[in-house]
């Protein structure tokens, strides 16, 4: 054997062209070590800089709580004073102006004992004087200062008019009180809003409900002088509210909070003497209707400032706290701002230092292996010197096992090509741990991928139960649901909900009895009670529909194998009562699982969620579980615009009726046409059905599409008989959906649209699908009664569904359109299977059509097989109606013989 001629090996550049080449690739060594330090510091830096940014957040937002609740301390300090100033200020103007006295039914001898005995409780200089003192402190801040200066003119205005008329002055002062009451909300919720953590929100939250408390405190008293003033339902209702407002909030601080000297203090002010007083008046009136005395006015403006001074304390103790957790908080946040500043610049600095002093240790050796890896790459099998740090090192070994390797190929090659196969170089494999690395790693891979396996399907379960008479109903879910996104909201947890809805459910009802499904519901329930945790929630929505209510939710990865044991578990055989032994039902199940983000409350918002994830797991093919997500969410807004742009169309006249002739293969002519929706949707052009179809069959609209489709169809054919030539004396199909099958408002569309367009029932076939018959209970009665009246009724698409043979003579229908996937298939069993159906059909003077012929042979064993009637591209294409072609064919029998 003659070796081959060696191949000529690269020679080395030339110096000059080294002297090009050496500093680049230094300079690319250099770029990529340069890389390497950069992005490490780069990313620490980022990651430093978000961190301080954050600390820095964190204290703009404690110094910004602590303004807005020092804000509405004061303001509350104004609305408190002019709260107390109206008493006074009301009693003086009353008493200097006999019409507002007779107002009050007081005589001059009363309302002079009256001044004597009210004159310390009603000093209006002393109260004036307290509320003008607080709005100079309200006016001293920036945050109050420009609502403090309304609020003089106001009660300027307020002082000014009641002392010339208590009827006209005293809304004044009403509107006034409502005005800072709402600002000091305000103030409260803006610092709410910050997002604050931990004590400094829990504190928060105690300060609203103590302000709630002690304004409408205030409220009750300034509506009670309206209430008695003006005497009127209106400012007597209003009391009442108020009244009863302040008793709710007096008792949400004493039960929802969680600091016991707070619920001490409050009870101590709110019990106090005076404070009893002011209820006992006030409840009197509020729940009597008793009107009060003069000597009662005396005493509830004497208490009530007592009162309203005792939660005062209560409130501003509230606030020093909040004020004292938001200082510190910031105090931290500047503290921890300043030690990652520090941190991040030594942490940067010896970075660098370290990265340079390794780029040293390792440019030298890695030069030294390039160059070698450029020889050997040129075919010089070079001794490679290991030297550098431990990783270039392993480099080099590398390198020169693969040197080595290769001059035991060459040594192969050379005994190959010298005819020597039995040489012991030939006979021992080239040595490497590369394939037994490979090997192993893809071993380990393997059991790791399976162990993962393992691990999912042993993760602990969660379920849920269902009764059909113990298990909360659909109101009640959103009660619970609701709440359990409070307690997540107050301990920053998560809820789940599972919505859950059963897979052939109501055939079970219709084969076996309502008795008998309710059993398997009863069953199933039980299952599922076996398979949830103790506390988790199951509720019955109604009919085949649950919910689950998970609290404490980690993650959706649990949810998602709780949704699957559900499954599991409802897909079981179930035994009924009544049943032979040996004979089960099954049903299954669908699961959509939806999880409530973070500071989320709105319970019908998340149900909404988890019923369009099983929504989407049942046209998944069923039996599997889906989790709401953002790619859902967008789906579900998309579906949302096209629907209501639909609906828009459908208003607007976008929606038109292309219609595609149905031949009568004995006379080859039309006699009929089917109606088939389509959209020219402006800047989208010809919508195709099946991009819109499946929007409308999800929602009432279909029948809305359904009515338009009957009444335009019949009035086609009313257009088209005027005209005269062949379209007149058409028939038309028109497509009908289970939904609007189903209503019972069907009936009428159809009546509506004959009689609209006079045109006689038996010219009108409703077309429907397989599955209606089994999905829709009531598709039967109402086909019969559209029979009755003259109406024809096909099957669409027959052979694709579950509708046996032997049940024809049982439906109430008059044709069946066999589906074009069998018309076309060119398998010997399709052809057979509709010569079957052709045969069953006329067997039961049930008349058929073809759909879906495009070919000559298609239509040929059709004729053979004395098909009635065929529709198809191979005839005409669906066209608008001033397009329709006068179809016709020359239909010959399978002996040859022509007709039509």
């Amino acid at each position: 054997m003659t070796p081959p001629s060696p191949r000529p090996t690269p020679r080395t550049p030339s110096h000059g062209t080294q002297g090009t080449q050496g500093p680049r690739r230094r300079r690319s060594l250099q770029a990529m070590l340069l890389t390497l330090v950069l992005v490490p510091v780069v990313g620490l830096s980022t990651v430093g800089g978000v961190a301080i940014d954050d600390r820095l957040t964190r204290a703009r937002d404690a110094e910004t709580a602590l303004s807005e609740v020092r804000a509405a301390i004061a303001l509350d300090a104004v609305r408190s004073a002019v709260a107390q100033e109206v008493l006074p200020v009301l009693g003086e103007a009353a008493l200097s102006q006999p019409h507002v006295l007779a107002t009050f039914g007081i005589t001059p001898t009363q309302a002079a004992l009256l001044d004597d005995r009210s004159g310390p409780v009603l000093d209006r200089t002393t109260s004036t004087t307290a509320t003008d003192t607080a709005l100079a402190a309200a006016l001293a801040l920036p945050a109050t200062g420009a609502q403090a200066r309304e609020t003089a003119l106001a009660l300027r205005t307020a002082r000014t008019t009641t002392a010339d008329d208590v009827a006209t002055g005293f809304p004044l002062y009403e509107t006034l009180l409502s005005t800072l009451g709402d600002e000091v909300d305000q103030h409260l919720h803006d610092a709410r809003a910050l997002g604050l953590e931990g004590d400094v929100a829990t504190a928060l939250l105690r300060l609203q409900r103590v302000s709630r408390a002690a304004a409408l405190a205030s409220d009750e008293i300034s509506l009670y002088l309206g209430a008695i003033a003006r005497t009127s339902t209106v400012e007597r209702t209003d009391f009442v509210r108020v009244w009863g407002a302040y008793q709710q909030a007096a008792e949400d601080v004493r039960e929802t909070s969680d600091d016991p000297a707070l619920v001490r203090a409050w009870t101590t002010a709110a019990g106090s003497e005076a404070a009893r007083e002011v209820d006992a008046l006030l409840t009197a009136v509020a729940v009597t209707g008793t009107s009060p005395t003069m000597t009662d006015v005396v005493t509830l403006a004497s208490a009530s400032a007592t009162r309203s001074a005792d939660l005062r304390a209560v409130l501003t103790r509230v606030a020093d706290v909040v004020v004292a957790l938001a200082q510190e908080q910031s105090t931290d946040a500047t503290r921890q701002y300043h030690q990652l500043l520090l941190l991040c610049g030594s942490v940067t600095a010896v970075t660098l230092a370290g990265t340079l002093l390794v780029r040293r240790a390792i440019a030298g050796p890695l030069r030294h292996l390039a160059e070698q890896s450029r020889a050997v790459a040129a075919g010089e099998l070079v001794d490679v010197v290991e030297a550098g740090p431990a990783e270039v090192r392993v480099v080099a070994q590398g390198l020169a096992a693969a040197v080595d390797s290769l001059r035991r190929v060459r040594a192969q090659a050379a005994a190959i090509a010298a005819g020597d196969l039995d040489c012991e170089v030939v006979r021992t494999p080239v040595p490497g741990p590369l394939g037994e690395f490979v090997h192993a790693s893809v071993t380990q891979v393997l059991a790791a991928f399976h162990e993962r396996e393992q691990l999912e399907a042993d993760l602990a379960h969660r379920a849920a139960h269902d009764a059909l008479t113990e298990l909360p109903n659909r109101a009640q879910t959103l009660v619970l649901t609701e709440r359990a996104l409070h307690r997540a909201a107050r301990s920053h947890g998560r809820v789940g909900l599972l919505f859950v809805d059963l897979d052939h459910f109501k055939a079970v009802n219709d084969s076996f009895g309502h008795a008998a499904g309710d059993e398997l519901l009863r069953t199933v329930a039980q299952r599922m009670h076996e398979t949830v945790r103790g506390g988790d929630v199951v509720c019955r929505l109604g009919g085949d529909e649950f919910v689950v209510l998970v609290e404490g939710v980690e993650d959706e990865k649990g949810l998602v194998d709780l949704g699957e044991r559900l499954i599991r578990a409802v897909s079981a055989p179930v035994a009924l009562k009544g049943l032979p032994q040996a004979q089960h039902v099954r049903v299954g199940a669908s699961v959509g699982v939806a999880v409530g983000v973070a500071g989320a409350l709105d319970a019908t918002l998340l149900l909404r969620d988890a019923d369009a994830a099983a929504y989407r797991a049942k046209n998944a093919g069923r039996g599997v579980v889906e989790v709401f997500d953002d790619e859902l969410r967008i789906e579900i807004s998309a579906r949302a615009e096209l629907e209501k742009a639909l609906r828009t169309g459908l208003e607007t006249g976008e929606l038109v009726l292309y219609y595609q002739p149905v031949l009568d293969l004995a006379t080859g002519r039309t006699k009929s046409v089917e109606a088939l929706v389509r959209w020219q949707r402006p800047g989208h052009g010809l919508v195709p059905p099946d991009a819109f179809i499946p929007v409308a069959e999800a929602s009432s609209l279909v029948c809305d599409l359904g009515r338009w489709a009957l009444a335009e169809a019949t009035r086609q054919l009313v257009r088209w008989d005027a005209e005269g030539g062949h379209r007149a004396g058409l028939d038309v199909a028109v497509n009908i959906s289970g939904r609007h099958l189903a209503q019972a408002h069907l009936l009428d569309d159809v009546a509506d649209a004959l009689s609209s367009s006079g045109i006689h029932p038996n010219r009108l076939t409703i077309e429907i699908t397989e599955t209606v018959l089994v999905d829709e209970p009531q598709a039967l009665e109402h086909l019969r009664s559209l029979r009755e009246i003259g109406v024809r009724v096909a099957i669409d698409d027959f052979g694709t569904g579950y509708t046996s043979i032997g049940q024809l003579s049982r439906l109430p229908v008059d044709v069946l359109k066999i589906d074009r996937s069998f018309v076309s298939s060119p398998e010997a069993g399709h052809g057979d299977l509709v010569r079957l159906l052709i045969s069953a059909a006329h067997s039961f003077s049930l008349g058929v059509v073809a759909e879906g012929v495009e070919e000559d042979d298609q239509l040929s064993a059709l004729l053979a097989a004395s098909c009635d009637a065929a529709q198809g591209f191979l005839f005409a294409r669906p066209v608008p109606p001033s397009e329709l072609p006068d179809a016709e064919c020359a239909v010959r029998s399978s002996s040859g013989t022509t007709r039509g």
